[in-house]
């Protein structure tokens, strides 16, 4: 093993809904206050993040809807210096994240990460939970126009890390933009299921699956191994 490339959100932090809770306090500060138990206004804006982050909708136009939908003028700016003013908050490291960076770094492993999502509130996140400059380089989506789990965005982490497809591992806990996604473009896939979730059938098996972020380190040991 030369390389490991992390996903960010559920795999090596956690974030809490920060972007949802963003447009709850936007809407209370233009006076249109939405009911946090009102599972339909939750899911409308689950939605809109959603498409966003498939890519369907660019980030702009997904603020100026919520705006619409709910009768307020949303600027894109605001919305956005809510979410950053919410990361200190909210966003938290996944248990063993920190530990794990630091093993594999002592170890001369090869780290990235490469996450959907916009910049800067991404790297913000990162800093938040592991600190600064615990991993470099930080891939982001909207940077690289390529979003997990399409081949254009594991070749970006691959040419960062310096190395072939093969010798990657990938860690994520999403089965169809990480683990699919790697697998698809050449890398190995591991598959982070700290949720106690189940595999889909239809998706080509992980190449490991993990249930502890430290279980990386005997990973490392076993593939390094003479």
């Amino acid at each position: 093993m030369t390389a490991i490339g992390f996903d960010f959100d559920h795999t090596l932090g956690v974030d809490n809904g920060l972007e949802r809770e963003a447009y709850y306090r936007y809407a209370e500060e233009l006076g249109r206050p939405l009911d946090r138990g009102d599972a339909q206004a939750r899911a409308g804006i689950d939605a809109l993040l959603a498409r966003f982050r498939a890519g369907e909708l660019p980030f702009a136009e997904a603020v100026a809807v919520f705006g619409t939908s709910h009768g307020i003028e949303a600027e894109l700016a605001r919305y956005r210096s809510i979410c950053f003013d919410l990361v200190d908050e909210l966003v938290q490291p996944v248990a063993g994240a920190r530990e794990t960076i630091a093993a594999l770094r002592e170890r001369g492993v090869r780290l990235a990460i490469l996450t959907n999502g916009w910049s800067p509130l991404q790297q913000k996140k990162i800093a938040r939970a592991l600190g600064d400059d615990a991993i470099q380089p930080i891939l982001v989506s909207d940077e690289l126009r390529a979003l997990k789990p399409t081949a254009a965005a594991f070749e970006a982490l691959v040419a960062a890390l310096g190395t072939d497809p093969a010798d990657v591992w990938y860690v994520g806990d999403n089965p169809v933009a990480d683990v699919g996604g790697a697998i698809a473009a050449g890398l190995r896939g591991v598959w982070f299921d700290w949720e106690g979730l189940v595999y889909p059938s239809h998706l080509p098996a992980p190449t490991r699956r993990i249930g502890a972020l430290r279980e990386l380190e005997a990973l490392v040991e076993n593939t390094t191994a003479p």
